[in-house]
């Protein structure tokens, strides 16, 4: 999948995998997920020590691989929008959103005028370098503003309050469920099957149909997500890569120890 197809490929309502890149600072780690079959990566810089320079060749990498990436920013300011889709981010995820202003300023730093105010910078990351002079500078950057793939997260109980108005706000293209965070703002942190939980869940996936916009979601596995999947989740994030490789090695380190103990 070309980076520019996720926004149409979840319009026709497929549901993509992906997983979060949180510990394996190098490039090669877009590579692995990709060669694996994910369809996306989300690079993370609100959880983790990675500077932009590290994110920065994340993402070409994931270029290279056909991979679309998001970043998920830290906070919502302009300098980690602008850099994180100047590198050659498909989107940005932006977490703890909840109010319209928070979206309405994303959009704003995300897109070039008319839809924004992002600064122009031709012939780096996002332009895959090269002459920028022989660039058509009016095209590229109304394509630009149609592709880029503006996500907010859905994580806290006031999130979920005033879950109205973040929907109804231009330029939000998807929400994505933070079950953890949205546990622990309720007070029962890690409890992902509580009621308070279940039910704030529900209500968001509910309010997000009748608008009309992509849902995806954090899960933990197969048979953790597959009730969110069932319930309309399109883009879903399993795991992330240190998190993946440990359970892998665990399952399997643990036959062989159940076999030579026999």
């Amino acid at each position: 999948m070309r980076a520019k197809q996720i926004k149409s490929t979840l319009r026709s309502g497929e549901v993509i995998v992906g997983t979060f890149v949180m510990e394996f600072a190098v490039p090669s780690i877009a590579t692995i997920l990709a060669s694996a079959g994910a369809n996306f990566i989300i690079v993370d810089m609100e959880h983790t020590t990675f500077t932009m320079e590290t994110v920065g060749r994340i993402v070409r990498a994931a270029r290279g691989s056909d991979l679309p990436s998001i970043v998920r920013v830290p906070d919502i300011e302009r300098h980690f929008i602008s850099r994180a889709l100047d590198a050659g981010a498909s989107g940005v995820m932006i977490p703890r959103v909840e109010s319209r202003e928070d979206i309405e300023n994303v959009v704003r730093w995300a897109k070039y005028a008319p839809d924004g105010d992002r600064g122009v910078a031709f012939g780096i990351g996002h332009t895959d370098y090269g002459d920028f002079r022989k660039l058509d500078g009016v095209k590229y950057t109304l394509q630009a503003n149609e592709e880029i793939f503006i996500i907010g997260q859905i994580e806290t109980a006031k999130s979920v309050e005033n879950i109205d108005e973040i929907l109804s706000t231009d330029g939000l293209d998807a929400i994505f469920l933070g079950p953890y965070d949205l546990s622990t703002s309720l007070g029962i942190s890690g409890q992902l099957d509580h009621p308070l939980v279940v039910d704030s869940i529900e209500k968001v996936i509910a309010k997000a149909k009748e608008s009309q916009i992509v849902l995806g979601s954090y899960v933990n596995d197969f048979e953790s997500g597959k009730r969110w999947a069932d319930a309309g989740v399109q883009l879903i994030a399993c795991g992330n890569d240190a998190f993946l490789i440990t359970c892998r090695f665990a399952e399997e380190s643990q036959k062989f120890k159940d076999y030579v103990s026999r």
